[in-house]
């Protein structure tokens, strides 16, 4: 009967301690899915300003989730890369400025607005293709963790439109390429 008790023990200890490093230890990754919509615009208050805003959902793998501290997107179009600093999400009606955010395993939709901090110089959205990388700062991590990337095209008619201060709606369609046509904001 000992021989069969002490590897069943063995066993039923492994599998706690194993239990206890996936509840309690284990970091876990934090990501994102391709967003649905990504919009090129302008916010209008305080100032006509560049801004970038996608709709995704941000999930983690972790059992106690991560803390985001901020988000930022990188443009890059003809080799030349801008960073969209200021962050807010939430849904139309409710924004936030982007100050925190836990995000759990089951995830959290929301709207993600990334605005051109008012310090940086005047940018135009011209046609060509771009990059946007999306990262997130996380709390206990020294480097940002990178999100996702996600590409779209912007021909004259629809770079017309967004230095008309309307704006460039890109739908990601089933294929996964994004379709852009003019919008009113």
């Amino acid at each position: 009967m000992e021989m069969i008790s002490i590897p069943i023990s063995i066993v039923s200890l492994a599998i706690s301690v194993g239990t206890f490093w996936l509840a309690f230890l284990r970091r876990g990754r934090l990501a994102m899915t391709m967003p649905t919509i990504v919009f090129f615009g302008h916010d209008m208050t305080p100032k006509v300003t560049p801004k970038v805003f996608l709709r995704t959902l941000l999930y983690s793998t972790a059992a106690q989730g991560q803390m985001v501290e901020g988000m930022y997107v990188q443009v890059l179009r003809n080799g030349l890369a801008r960073t969209f600093s200021f962050w807010g999400y939430g849904e139309t009606e409710k924004l936030s400025a982007g100050s925190g955010l836990h995000i759990s395993r089951t995830g959290l939709a929301a709207n993600h607005h990334f605005v051109l901090s008012v310090h940086e110089d005047e940018y135009r959205f011209e046609a060509g293709d771009y990059t946007i990388t999306v990262y997130a700062r996380v709390v206990g991590r020294r480097k940002p963790l990178k999100l996702s990337t996600i590409d779209v095209s912007l021909d004259a008619d629809l770079a017309a439109e967004i230095a008309g201060h309307r704006g460039v709606l890109f739908e990601r369609s089933l294929d996964g390429h994004y379709q852009g046509h003019a919008r009113e904001r």
